[in-house]
């Protein structure tokens, strides 16, 4: 019996993850009632707002502006009332939508954010202002994601030969990301953008430092800008990545490949275009003024007092990071902290044992930013808005220490059948935990975070759209193809896009 091949394309891969990653997110959609999410009763009506002509408008401190919406639109406010908060109760205890068109002067305190996710997902209220449509709002948000994904899918599958790549990027993509990915809050944006553009980094500043394809070059632009021009602080992620693009390149290669190449001038003058108007809009917007409502420190405090005080938060923050769901109320069991955080550092330690001196010095440069530039951003606001930190703030810089990470634990070529499995495995575990998250998610909007696991089986509390098991069952299901698709990606043979398979001989 001879051996055909049986031949994947990039596109065709970037298809499948992108197909299945929507699928997926769209599980958790429906799996979290309306609101769950931090903030997304704000995100909800600025969106409504700016596609129908309101701009917010510069702010004072704190940001707050007015917005004329329809009741069924500002009724985000208060349908989540009772739950919110207490994640021993189910989303069921919350009453019948209120589906008035009536117009009702409402306050938002997002209305100075960077418009630009919040006129792509606002375009689902004007298919409709119901339930319908805010729920329309979170599935075009999750598109949103799964492009991005898709596309670090696609530059993986297309220029790089470094398989550790495809684990790194399952591994940063934690369920706190898969949760604000399925709503509406432009951090779940921000985060699977910060995914593309550190995987398109990598692939460029690792494997083509002097010869990079012009059409990798484009797709970093495309996710540098749209990256620049999602959130307040995210052309400073950018600006940081530029640093470690500069550390890995190696100062003399970076200058001279911008003399050389017109089309790395282009992709600097892109980036730099973007961040530009970005900064113009939050500093003319005070996008930065946000409201004074995180945990108190007191004026009197010392310098060192307030330091201890923010040292003493790094843990939330960094289970923050992996998963605390909802309005940071629904904590997963401590193993499933663990492992993530186990698995992470692994990543890490090996690009750093495996790395030469400077992408070495790279990624720990990458990890002082990560860990150092949330810090003193906490340390300069506490004592004026207290500690509002979350760990998803700082996300797009922990997700490129990883994806650093992974990309340097194998050199270029095709690893040995040994660490193909253990990456599969690592793969494999991934689906696991988030399996047991998305769980835990649908558990404490059914029943609460105290009732009984076999809520599902008996349809008790509340209820997604699309029923608890049925949408179980499909999570299930999408997210173990889409596991099962990147182990069989990594296992495959030498070719990126080729595994063989049985030919059968034709009769004699």
């Amino acid at each position: 019996m001879q051996r055909r091949a049986f031949r994947v394309s990039p596109r065709f891969f970037f298809s499948i993850v992108t197909v299945l990653v929507f699928i997926t997110v769209a599980c958790w959609t429906v799996a979290s009632p309306l609101v769950a999410a931090p903030d997304e009763q704000a995100h909800m009506m600025h969106a409504y707002a700016l596609d129908h002509g309101q701009m917010g408008g510069r702010t004072a401190d704190p940001a707050i502006v007015t917005y004329t919406v329809p009741q069924s639109i500002a009724w985000v406010t208060e349908y989540p009332g009772c739950w919110h908060f207490h994640p021993t109760i189910g989303a069921g205890c919350a009453g019948p939508w209120n589906n008035s068109s009536a117009p009702v002067a409402t306050t938002d305190y997002v209305g100075h954010y960077p418009p630009l996710y919040y006129a792509i997902v606002g375009v689902s209220t004007w298919v409709s202002a119901s339930p319908f449509g805010l729920y329309l709002m979170r599935f075009l948000s999750g598109a949103l994601s799964a492009i991005m994904i898709g596309l670090a899918a696609y530059v993986i599958a297309r220029y790089s030969r470094r398989r550790s790549l495809i684990f790194g990027l399952y591994l940063a993509f934690t369920p706190q990301v898969w949760f604000l990915a399925s709503a509406v809050n432009p951090s779940g944006f921000e985060i699977t953008t910060a995914l593309a553009f550190w995987t398109t980094l990598c692939v460029v500043a690792l494997e083509y430092r002097e010869n990079a394809p012009r059409p990798l070059l484009v797709l970093l632009g495309v996710e540098g800008v749209t990256f620049e021009l999602i959130r307040g602080l995210s052309p400073l992620w950018v600006f940081v990545a530029g640093l470690v693009a500069i550390f890995l390149f190696g100062p003399r290669t970076a200058v001279d490949q911008l003399r050389a190449r017109r089309d790395y001038r282009l992709l600097a003058g892109a980036l730099t275009a973007g961040a530009l108007v970005a900064v113009t809009w939050i500093l003319t917007q005070g996008t930065l003024n946000v409201l004074r409502d995180g945990i108190p420190v007191p004026a009197s405090d010392s310098t060192l007092t307030v330091i201890h005080i923010i040292l003493t938060r790094i843990p939330i923050i960094s289970r923050e990071s992996v998963g605390i769901l909802g309005w940071i109320d629904t904590n997963f069991p401590t193993t499933l902290y663990h492992a993530w955080w186990a698995l992470a550092v692994i990543v890490v330690l090996a690009g750093l044992v495996r790395a030469g001196w400077r992408e070495r010095a790279s990624l720990v440069f990458l990890g002082a930013c990560a860990l150092l530039i949330p810090l003193g951003i906490i340390a300069y606001e506490a004592k004026r808005t207290g500690i509002v930190w979350q760990g998803r703030d700082g996300l797009p810089l922990v997700v490129g220490v990883v994806l650093v990470g992974a990309a340097l634990c194998l050199r270029s070529g095709s690893p040995d059948r040994i660490v193909r499995w253990l990456l599969s495995g690592g793969i494999a575990a991934v689906w696991v935990m988030n399996l047991v998250a998305f769980f835990i998610n649908l558990k404490r909007y059914a029943v609460g975070v105290l009732g009984p696991d076999s809520f599902i089986l008996h349809g008790r509390g509340w209820s997604p759209p699309t029923g608890q098991l049925p949408t179980f069952a499909v999570f299930t299901v999408s997210s173990a193809l889409l596991a099962g698709f990147l182990i069989w990606w990594t296992l495959s043979g030498t070719d990126t896009t080729t595994v063989s398979l049985p030919r059968r001989q034709p009769a004699a």
